[in-house]
């Protein structure tokens, strides 16, 4: 499964936003708790010092030296700092070496990490006593640290662990309906290529998924049912037209074979245009065929060269007839699989179409070197290999690319032109088949049409 898929689905994404939000939520409300509780602490270490300082200050000059050896001797835990200094800054008590830089007498307490004389951090208070010497007193804030370390380290590994719980809980819950979604997937894959039979599965949970899969399960029911009856409904109208069609048709053979001079032409003429309407029906008939996928039982390991060399020879006389320079190329050993006898069929139609319109073109051109070419080619690319047919005929416009893909759809510039409109229905009905593609592209000047033999990437 693919992580990238994974990564998109909706589950996923909300599972993450939720870890998210409580993950910002957790770490503000342990931000809340460290703060509170620093400044509860800081303040209150503070409160001490200062009463310590203010019981000092308040002794006589004369007893501060001895009251601060007194307060270290009581001190047996070593958690205090006691010190005096004189107005140069000398040390005449207690067990602080020198005054740090950062602390001003009378200002604010500050922190100082552990020196030689007091092995610990500490926060100190200064303050001048009235004969100007400094006093100096501080307290073992070691605990007060470590305390805001396990806070801080609290903070951050449990906003950690709750994203990644939010992420695991998310890939958790999206492998699920994701691996259903690939089901869902291949179904209307199935569907896309012919089997209107074909249903969603429904998993019983009644989620949305199922909800979706319901859903399109009744529309395809519809649809089939819709398709089941324009199909017989043609295939009626055809059979029924074909009949009487057919025996007409016959009749004026056999007039036409009379030998009545007079009747000839007009017979002759009235033939050929049951004859246009016959082809048609077979056209329709053969559409109908293909697009009903039961010819799919037929496909083999096919040799596209083999296949592309028949068609060339097939159609070179053609070309030649029509004043169309036409010329081929295969490389060996192209194979796929699919039905030989439909990809001939499709390539046919395409290359008699291409010398049909690049020799109706050039038909009237006095330039003696102006010629039609069409050009048969196939490529051997690595998973889809091409079929090209290109020629410098007119070309089809790119809004009219879709729409000569209908049944009977024909050009403006092709109403001159004898045809049914169907030859390329059929080659994109044989395509559709094959689950290949019809590509058509300007050649500048002309069409360029390739049937791309290979799965489209998905």
């Amino acid at each position: 499964m693919q992580i990238r898929a994974l990564l998109r689905t909706a589950t996923f994404r909300l599972s993450a936003l939720y870890a998210l939000i409580f993950a910002l939520a957790l770490v503000s409300l342990l931000g809340l708790v460290y703060l509170r509780s620093a400044v509860y602490l800081t303040q209150r270490v503070d409160g001490i010092l200062v009463t310590e300082a203010s019981a000092l200050s308040a002794s006589p000059p004369s007893e501060v030296e001895q009251r601060i050896e007194e307060a270290l001797t009581l001190d047996g835990k070593k958690n205090n700092v006691f010190a005096l200094f004189s107005r140069s800054g000398e040390v005449l008590a207690g067990n602080l070496a020198a005054i740090p830089p950062e602390l001003r007498a009378d200002g604010p307490s500050v922190e100082i990490g552990p020196t030689a004389a007091f092995a610990a951090p500490a926060r100190l208070i200064a303050r001048r006593l009235a004969s100007g010497e400094v006093l100096v007193v501080g307290r073992d804030v070691d605990q007060l640290q470590e305390m805001r370390g396990i806070i801080a380290s609290a903070l951050i590994w449990s906003g950690g662990a709750v994203i990644l719980a939010g992420l695991a809980c998310g890939v958790a819950f999206s492998v699920s309906p994701l691996r259903r979604l690939r089901v869902l997937q291949d179904a209307c894959a199935e569907i896309a290529a012919g089997d209107l039979t074909r249903r969603l599965p429904i998993s019983g949970r009644r989620d949305e998924l199922d909800m979706f899969a319901a859903t399109v399960n009744y529309t395809m029911g519809e649809v089939e049912r819709l398709m089941g009856e324009v199909k017989g409904a043609t295939e009626t109208i055809a059979h029924d037209l074909r009949t009487p069609l057919t025996r007409a048709r016959a009749q004026l053979h056999r007039l036409q074979q009379s030998g009545v001079p007079e009747q000839a032409p007009e017979i002759a003429r009235v033939t050929a245009e049951l004859d246009e309407v016959l082809e048609r029906f077979r056209a329709l008939m053969r559409i109908t065929e293909l697009e009903s996928r039961e010819r799919q039982a037929g496909f083999v390991r096919t040799d596209l060269a083999d296949l592309v060399a028949g068609v060339a020879e097939l159609y070179a006389p053609l070309a030649e007839e029509s004043g169309v320079a036409f010329d081929w190329t295969a490389p060996r050993a192209v194979r796929v699989d699919a039905d030989p006898k439909l990809m001939f069929e499709a390539v046919s139609n395409l290359v008699d179409n291409a010398i049909k319109f690049t020799g109706a073109k050039f038909a009237g051109a006095n330039a003696s070197d102006q010629q039609g070419r069409v050009t048969l080619r196939l490529t051997a690319a690595p998973g889809r290999p091409r079929i090209e047919v290109e020629d410098n005929g007119p070309g089809i416009p790119p809004p009219e690319r879709s729409a000569v893909l209908q049944r009977f759809y024909r050009g403006e510039r092709d109403r001159m032109i004898l045809g049914s409109g169907l030859g390329l229905s059929i080659a994109s009905a044989i395509v559709r088949l094959h689950r290949f593609e019809l590509e058509l592209a300007d050649a500048g000047p002309g069409l360029k049409a390739a049937i791309v033999c290979g799965p489209a990437p998905y």
